[in-house]
């Protein structure tokens, strides 16, 4: 063919490609420009392959000499143009599934089912075989099995990989993609995309970059949603309870919430010290009888100055600076220079001072063993909210243990009334009964008590009754309870006791009020004695007994118990 005809023909192809490009323009899929292609050339010369990557070639035609140069060229050109247009739609056919696919999770149920419920979608999108959800887990990458779909092969993830994943940023790796789910936090869940030898363009990743937002973005919400309801949770469970036996669910739910945590304690005020309320993960033996100055705790293991303090700002320690941050402490009242050994094995830890009104109620200690880089914003954002709703909760607990305290305590001595001593009988006859244990109760009197009244005036009647409260008291041991059972009566209840022990604490007791009262010489105590019967469920004939003692002993009208 002469050079002049090669041009023609040429000329004719090129404008038979721009005039394909022109009709190919309205294409909304790259599966529609596909079948626009092969029927623009059914006889070719122009193939179109199959396949996901699929592009158009020159076969030229049976028997037809090869193409010119200049043919080519304008092929070639052809061959890009379309190249880019399949590129954009499948992209954009991309994007609109990833659309659906986020709008499709918006405000559904759980954590796992928003994850779950993208993994199939993904796999699709992306050709992939399978695609597995991963936690970072003090300190590991771990796989997350309520996560994971398709085939995945084994790996093994490195520190190097979890550094990336914390920054946020994909990691490609040569088995996959690491796609880490930052939200408003730093990441802390991961989607590993395996496709060993894959090239990932800067589309898909700018895709994938998309959907990792949308996700972590509900989980972030639900994670926010799950931890206002544990506190409501925690807010009933409070107040339908006493605060000692709150302090510890209290600390659990810490511990659930606060990112990286894996073990606390937590300290409430006792009068100028802190004492440990509750612990998680420690040997408590070497917890008992220990506590902290509360200046030592706010100026040196605390650290941040007294203004933080009193604003309840967290803090966070690393390594070595909580021992050089650790303060002394108290064991049965005697100090300790140094930090608790349990120090040796905390690698990070977060202190948030519980305070309402501005008085710091409590310190929370929140700490981390195998990563000392297991708290984050996220962490210190969690201990706050937490800490504000907890002194709340502890508050109100408090005040209510307060007034439930005042309630069942008599004003003049100090001791419980007979209202808690109703409640405390049917606990320790009850337990008696299951163990059958000995429980005796003593009631006793004050003899002459109107005389004192009459003669020396109701002031000396109610010091003689607050003098008979605090040699009761003195006298208690370990587990006894004492009570003003109302007038110039007293109850106390003595549990594993026989009647034999009673008679000997009631001789003590009489001791004791004689050489205490140097102000009332004649005063002198009538008092019953008597032991829980096998077959008295309720304490009703305990009462009767030791009544009816007392008042043989007044009758009698001298000191000696009956």
């Amino acid at each position: 063919m002469s050079e002049s005809g090669a041009g023609d023909e040429a000329t004719a192809s090129a404008q038979v490609y721009s005039q394909v490009m022109v009709s190919l323009a309205s294409c909304r899929s790259a599966e529609e420009l596909r079948d626009r292609l092969v029927q623009a050339f059914p006889e070719g010369p122009v193939v179109v392959t199959t396949g996901p990557d699929w592009s158009v070639e020159w076969r030229g035609k049976a028997g037809a000499e090869e193409a010119d140069p200049a043919h080519l060229v304008a092929f070639g050109h052809f061959r890009d143009s379309v190249t880019n247009l399949r590129d954009t739609l499948l992209l954009l056919g991309r994007s609109a599934q990833l659309s659906q696919l986020a709008l499709s999770f918006a405000g559904r149920g759980t954590d796992q089912q928003v994850i779950r419920s993208a993994l199939p979608q993904l796999m699709e999108v992306f050709g992939l075989l399978g695609v597995q959800g991963l936690r970072d887990h003090h300190g590991r990458l771990v796989p997350e099995p309520a996560w994971t779909t398709g085939t995945i092969p084994e790996v093994t993830f490195t520190r190097e990989d979890l550094a990336a994943c914390r920054q946020g940023k994909p990691l490609i790796r040569p088995g996959g993609l690491l796609l880490p789910l930052a939200g408003r936090w730093r990441a802390r869940i991961a989607l590993w995309l395996p496709d060993p030898g894959r090239r990932w363009s800067r589309d898909e990743l700018q895709l994938l970059d998309i959907v990792a937002r949308a996700i972590s973005t509900e989980y972030d919400r639900i994670q926010s949603q799950r931890h206002l309801s544990e506190l409501l949770s925690m807010q009933r469970s409070l107040l339908e309870n006493d605060p000692e036996s709150a302090y510890r669910p209290l600390l659990q739910q810490a511990l659930q919430q606060i990112p990286g945590a894996q073990s606390g304690s937590l300290l409430v005020r006792d009068g100028e010290l802190f004492r440990y309320a509750a612990a998680v993960t420690f040997d408590e033996a070497e917890l008992s009888q220990v506590s902290f100055r509360i200046d030592d705790t706010r100026d040196n293991w605390y650290g941040l100055g007294k203004d933080a303090w009193l604003r309840g700002v967290p803090r966070i320690l690393r390594n070595a600076r909580l021992h050089v941050q650790g303060s002394g402490f108290l064991r049965e009242g005697e100090y300790h220079e140094g930090t608790l050994p349990s120090v040796d094995h905390i690698a990070a830890n977060i202190g948030v001072p519980i305070l309402h009104h501005g008085e710091v109620y409590a310190f929370l200690n929140i700490d981390a063993h195998n990563d000392p880089d297991a708290f984050a914003e996220d962490s210190v954002e969690v201990a706050r909210s937490f800490a504000v709703q907890a002194a709340l909760l502890l508050h109100e607990a408090w005040q209510r243990s307060r007034i439930q305290h005042a309630a069942r305590t008599d004003v003049l001595t100090g001791l419980p009334n007979r209202r808690a001593f109703t409640e405390c009988l049917e606990g320790v006859v009850a337990n008696a009964q299951r163990h059958k244990t000995p429980l005796s109760l003593l009631l006793a009197d004050i003899t002459r008590f109107k005389a004192i009244n009459d003669t020396l005036g109701h002031a000396a009647g109610d010091q003689a009754l607050v003098e008979v409260g605090t040699t009761l008291r003195e006298c208690l041991r370990a587990g006894d309870h004492v009570f003003r059972w109302g007038g110039d009566e007293f109850a106390l209840l003595l549990p594993y006791t026989t009647l034999e022990g009673a008679l000997q604490v009631a001789e003590r007791i009489r001791e004791a009020l004689a050489r205490r009262v140097a102000c009332h010489p004649a005063l002198e105590l009538n008092m019953g004695a008597a032991t829980l019967r096998t077959d008295d469920m309720t304490g009703s004939f305990l009462l009767r007994d030791a009544d009816a003692a007392m008042y043989q002993q007044k009758r009698e009208s001298h000191s000696r118990i009956s």
